[in-house]
């Protein structure tokens, strides 16, 4: 794995988003005046890594059964679609869990992945009307910059992304976007260690690779930052079941969901637990 290269960027990612961001300078405390310069240094080599850490998780390619682009897009048979899923998120399993506005950035984020699969079960569309409901609740710019982007891949998304991040970071939001990671890996990773037959088969060697990439940046950094903010710590409660998962192939990915099925169940169930 990848992971330890960028462990660093993870961290200050996260230190980043637990703190609120960038301070005003109107906003600073007296400490923060004393500092010393070492911890200035430190500082801006944070910023550095931060930007790096951006870089590479906004530019990852989303493709396959989560992507955004059509290439893995799940097709299933008119007999298949004959039995939906009976465990996807609905507006009205978490009508009495979606009261403050980090549950609802956690909500607009699973409902988003789950209609992904609704769809390919022709399944009646739940799920639109309430992510409206919410972006109009949670009111982020940002959001509203996304919903106006194109559904499939082209060579303008990684800079879109840099944008929205941008956004998100001068609001003061930026730990939603990371909270909103955190969710989509743990939800993107029980609906295929439940559904494998059908979703591994649209994943090729290099997209298990990356979702377990990914889980190990942000496992590295919720462990370093979860000190500071508690919030980060139940999302590094709700995210160390996954902690096992490291695979480079579909055949090892498939094997170690095998293993920790269980456990992935239980993240997911803790979802919305805080």
């Amino acid at each position: 794995m990848k992971k330890s290269v960028l462990a660093i960027a993870a961290v200050a990612a996260m230190m980043m988003a637990a703190c609120g961001n960038k301070q005003k300078a109107a906003e600073a405390t007296e400490a923060d005046s004393t500092e010393t310069f070492e911890e200035q240094q430190i500082k801006a080599g944070m910023n550095v890594q931060l930007d790096s850490l951006t870089n590479l998780w906004l530019g990852m390619k989303r493709r396959g059964v989560f992507g955004v682009d059509k290439e893995g897009s799940v097709v299933l048979s008119e007999a298949e679609k004959k039995v939906a899923p009976d465990y996807l998120f609905t507006p009205d399993g978490l009508k009495d869990k979606m009261e403050t506005l980090s549950a609802k950035y956690r909500a607009l984020t699973v409902f988003y992945v789950d209609k992904q699969i609704g769809d390919a079960y022709g399944m009646t569309d739940v799920w639109t009307p309430a992510m409206k409901k919410l972006m109009s609740e949670i009111n982020d710019p940002a959001l509203e910059e996304l919903a106006k982007a194109p559904a499939e891949y082209n060579k303008e998304y990684e800079a879109l992304n840099q944008k929205i991040y941008k956004m998100m970071e001068e609001e003061g939001r930026a730990n939603f976007f990371w909270e909103t990671a955190a969710t989509s890996i743990v939800e993107q990773t029980y609906l295929i260690s439940v559904n494998q037959e059908k979703l591994l088969a649209k994943l090729t060697d290099k997209d298990a690779e990356d979702l377990t990439y990914r889980i190990a940046l942000l496992m590295d950094a919720y462990e370093e930052l979860s000190q500071y903010n508690p919030q980060l710590m139940q999302l590094l409660t709700v995210l160390q079941p996954l902690e096992k998962l490291n695979a480079i192939s579909v055949s090892q990915l498939r094997d170690q969901l095998n293993e920790s099925k269980d456990a992935i169940a239980n993240s997911r169930k803790m979802l919305f637990d805080f």
